[in-house]
């Protein structure tokens, strides 16, 4: 699995990145985090997705 960078926009010479990654969907759907807000932490150099 890898995060992926795609450019998002140009404006001027500003340019936005979106970070994706694709979730195995047995993971999503046992979550219960499907159509939810979302946070997302940095710790311990690990990206942790919790229910806001």
């Amino acid at each position: 699995m890898k995060i992926m960078k795609s450019v998002d926009k140009k404006v001027g010479n500003t340019t936005y990145y979106k970070y994706k990654i694709n979730l195995p969907k047995r993971v999503v759907e046992e979550s219960k985090l499907l159509e939810k807000e979302l946070k997302v932490e940095l710790q311990d150099n690990k990206i942790v997705i919790e229910k806001e």
